[in-house]
């Protein structure tokens, strides 16, 4: 599993219920980093070279923010002019950049409606259109862009599609790019296990689901067995 930092701008996290719920989140996962940019210390060059040292550790990048104005808030923009100097993103004159090779996704919060942000919504432009700055700040990096991870509504979404958005928010952070759909059924299970002592009922959905597997896996080898018998028996041309 990749080492993730989560980079956080917000100009009131304190009242953020999303930011809360997501910090929550991401506290049950191992390698997983939460910095609230906004108090990270940059007033000389020692503390600005600090970060960036720290940021170097890990494989994976989160910039997670609230959508103002089709971009990223000014406290966020603000700590990133200062700490992503040029050095750091290009890297000097014949080394490699620092972050190259490693993963920068975007988790982006808004209070649309979620087909607001795409041609023809109510905002007429995609995420993916309004966070190009940041792709091409990635690109500059030699860094790989990950699929942006948008959250829209939180305060409106019911019991049920949080505890979507939990699973889905935690992969994001700590499964590899593209995992196929079997790493991620794993990874759930894996999870359920860990938290089931805070979350007595996670140890009966583990089972559960570990027992579905085990029945798929059988179905799995039955067919396989019936084609390979037909082919045999001569039937299947």
């Amino acid at each position: 599993m990749p080492k993730t930092l989560i980079l956080v701008g917000h100009p009131d996290l304190v009242h953020s219920g999303t930011q809360t719920f997501l910090k929550e989140v991401a506290t049950t996962l191992t390698d997983t980093t939460w910095w609230d940019v906004t108090t990270q210390p940059v007033d000389t060059s020692t503390q600005i070279a600090r970060l960036q040292g720290e940021m170097r550790r890990y494989d994976r990048l989160i910039f997670q923010f609230p959508l103002y104005w089709y971009s990223m808030p000014g406290v966020f923009k603000q700590w990133l002019d200062t700490v992503w100097t040029t050095p750091f993103v290009y890297g000097r004159a014949g080394e490699q950049p620092p972050l190259a090779g490693k993963e920068l996704g975007l988790v982006v919060t808004f209070s649309q409606a979620p087909d607001s942000y795409r041609l023809g919504g109510r905002e007429h432009f995609s995420l993916s259109e309004l966070m190009r700055p940041l792709d091409a700040l990635a690109q500059a990096a030699q860094m790989t862009m990950l699929p942006i991870f948008p959250i829209a509504q939180f305060a409106y979404m019911t019991e049920r599609e949080r505890q979507h958005l939990l699973v889905t928010y935690a992969q994001y952070l700590s499964l590899p790019a593209r995992a196929h759909f079997s790493d991620r059924v794993a990874w759930f299970q894996q999870w359920l296990t860990q938290n089931a002592g805070q979350h007595p009922e996670y140890a009966a959905w583990a089972a559960a689901l570990q027992s579905q597997q085990d029945e798929l896996a059988d179905l799995h080898d039955t067919l396989e067995q019936m084609r390979q018998d037909e082919e045999q028996n001569g039937r299947i041309e």
